[in-house]
């Protein structure tokens, strides 16, 4: 009997401490309820359309500048006055409209243009505008940056301890080229012998980064052909040498160069020849913020490969977050060139890649 008991005894403290849990567990999920933060009512649509809401450029040249136009217009029964109009990048230009007012079924039409990069890709950017009277809305302009020779894929893809690959090359026309040089020395074709074969439009190359210590990994593999449009093909290096971690250093100095290689074109060898070089404040960890104005103070441009000579004539602010520097290049040698510029401002030295091709006269 004692022993039955005490079964039941022990069922009972059970019954008893699982009651309480639920309730515990009830009451705690009534004062989560009552303690979480009510969620935001979702945002009412605009009473102003962008019309597109997209210009897509298709493909563009490098370096161009690319006209594009928007067109507010206020669907609403109120006048809507237009606050502010900010592009998410210096690559875009727009016309003043702070302080235009759109009236009732009226619309407003805005000029835009997209800056090109030098080197092949995607781009894309927003522009925000804020309204008073108006949710705000975005347009965005996007284009493709396409040299006349594709590489196929347009990059090296060394991640993973991947150390070799291919890389294919077709002129856009169809027109045959020749490869002069790939990665800094004489390519290395695969199905193709120069010394037998005629020219061709494609062509498949190998790469190869083996043996190359972190510190010694490029940031692009360019690659060089005989047309005089298409002198460079920089192929960025994807690798964890040349991500995040390359060149910390710009966090000290407070800039960073804004197109991480300076493709300078074609020159003679002996006349100097101008390029432009931007640079780009850079505070992350303070969300841009200017906490040393000295990063624009700059003081020497240099070429770090002796076959090319390069004098720094000065600099142009670039916006309120960018200098622009003017430089001159001249080479001491025919042919493809390719090494490091080194800069120098009041906060510090970097370095940025460039590529250049001096024809003998």
């Amino acid at each position: 009997m004692r022993h039955d008991r005490s079964i039941v005894l022990t069922r009972s403290t059970l019954l008893l401490a699982l009651g309480g849990c639920l309730a515990s567990a009830a009451w705690a999920t009534q004062a989560a309820v009552a303690t979480a933060p009510q969620q935001a009512p979702a945002q009412q649509p605009s009473v102003i359309t962008v019309a597109p809401p997209i210009v897509d450029l298709g493909v563009v040249q490098p370096g161009s500048t690319n006209p594009a136009k928007f067109t507010l217009i206020n669907t609403g029964r109120a006048p809507v006055s237009v606050q502010n109009a900010v592009p998410n990048c210096k690559c875009t230009n727009i016309t003043p409209v702070q302080g235009k007012v759109i009236a009732p079924g009226g619309s407003l039409e805005i000029e835009a243009s997209l800056a090109a990069p030098r080197v092949p890709g995607d781009k894309e950017a927003v522009v925000f505008f804020s309204f008073a009277g108006a949710t705000p809305v975005q347009a965005k302009i996007k284009g493709e940056v396409r040299l006349p020779v594709l590489a196929t894929p347009p990059f090296v893809d060394a991640l993973r301890e991947v150390v070799s690959g291919t890389i294919t090359l077709k002129s856009a026309d169809g027109k045959p080229f020749t490869v002069l040089q790939s990665g800094g020395t004489a390519p290395i074709f695969v199905g193709f012998d120069p010394a037998k074969d005629a020219p061709r439009n494609e062509y498949r190359i190998a790469w190869s980064l083996a043996g190359r210590a972190p510190e010694q990994m490029p940031l692009w593999w360019i690659v060089w052909t005989d047309r005089a449009d298409c002198d460079a093909i920089p192929l960025r290096v994807r690798d964890e040498a040349t991500g995040g971690k390359h060149d910390m250093e710009r966090f000290k100095r407070f800039w960073i160069v804004k197109e991480s290689i300076v493709v300078a074109g074609r020159g003679s060898v002996g006349a100097p020849h101008k390029a432009e070089v931007e640079l780009e404040h850079y505070n992350p960890p303070k969300r841009g913020a200017v906490e040393n104005p000295a990063w624009r103070e700059v003081r020497s441009v240099k070429s770090l490969n002796p076959d090319v000579e390069v004098k720094f004539n000065g600099k142009r602010d670039a916006g309120t977050d960018g200098a622009m520097l003017e430089i001159e290049l001249t080479a001491k040698r025919g042919g493809p060139i390719e090494g490091l510029l080194e800069i120098e401002t009041a906060t510090g030295k970097g370095t940025v890649p460039f590529a250049y091709f001096a024809t003998a006269g």
